[in-house]
């Protein structure tokens, strides 16, 4: 998992999830354009996967409402464990 590329400000994600062969490719797109891509091999680790490539996402300033949310919804469920 590598961040292609920084927009620093607003951008608008998109995250495409394929399955090819015995796997599960994932992509996050900014803007229109790729900038993250994994592979799972298990069909429940695709949303933890996708949670931690929007949360770098956000860490590194592509900042986007799903990014965000993504993070909010992650620390609301920590709070509710507590």
């Amino acid at each position: 998992m590598r961040i292609q590329r920084s927009c620093v400000g607003a951008c608008i994600h998109e995250v495409r999830v394929r399955r090819i062969g015995i796997g599960y490719n994932i992509r996050v797109f900014i803007n229109g354009e790729i900038n993250q891509e994994c592979r799972v091999y298990e069909r429940r680790d695709i949303s933890s996967e996708i949670y931690q490539m929007l949360r770098m996402e956000d860490k590194c300033g592509n900042i986007s409402k799903m990014a965000s949310r993504s993070r909010e919804r992650f620390n609301e469920k920590l709070n509710r464990l507590s």
